[in-house]
């Protein structure tokens, strides 16, 4: 197990899908989310450029198909205003919810 608080990516993008539903780019190469055990209800913060933290928890993980090597991680709720340009996200504890 590895050990937290664990960068997963900086957000170069984010894309709003529907009610508060947020998707960033870069997504996580395999060998991260493998490494770092990432699942849906993770405990993460989003480390804003401007020094503030926002805690929530990653709504949901997805595949891309065809594959690409990543995942792609989503949080919520949310507006890209939220969640600026240049935003650490990082993974700070495991899941609540059961496999």
């Amino acid at each position: 197990m590895s050990a937290f608080p664990a960068k997963l990516i900086v957000v170069d993008d984010v894309f709003a899908i529907g009610d508060g539903l947020l998707l960033f780019t870069p997504t996580v190469p395999f060998a991260m989310a493998d490494n770092v055990h990432l699942r849906r209800g993770d405990r993460l913060e989003l480390r804003r450029p401007d020094g503030t933290v926002l805690q929530t928890t990653l709504f949901g993980v997805f595949r891309h198909s065809p594959s690409d090597g990543t995942v792609g991680i989503s949080v919520k709720p949310f507006t890209k205003a939220d969640v600026p340009i240049g935003t650490e996200i990082w993974k700070v504890g495991q899941s609540s919810i059961e496999p």
